[in-house]
């Protein structure tokens, strides 16, 4: 079992250089961490969110602690 999965998408159209697509996945991991520990284990799922409106990805919690 997990305790985080984190699924950044694929673009399309897709990006020419890997640098851009490694800094697509920085930023979504950057994003992911932020909601997680924002909701201190309140949410366990969510949306990754570019500029606030634009889904890169998905996050999911899946809480192991009693509390």
């Amino acid at each position: 079992m997990s305790l985080a999965v984190i699924t950044i998408n694929n673009l399309s159209p897709a990006l020419d250089k890997k640098f851009q697509e490694v800094q697509i996945v920085a930023r979504g991991l950057a994003l992911a961490a932020q909601a997680i520990s924002g909701a201190g284990g309140q949410v366990t799922s969510g949306n990754i969110l570019n500029d606030g409106a634009t889904v890169i990805g998905t996050w999911v919690y899946t809480p192991q602690a009693g509390s």
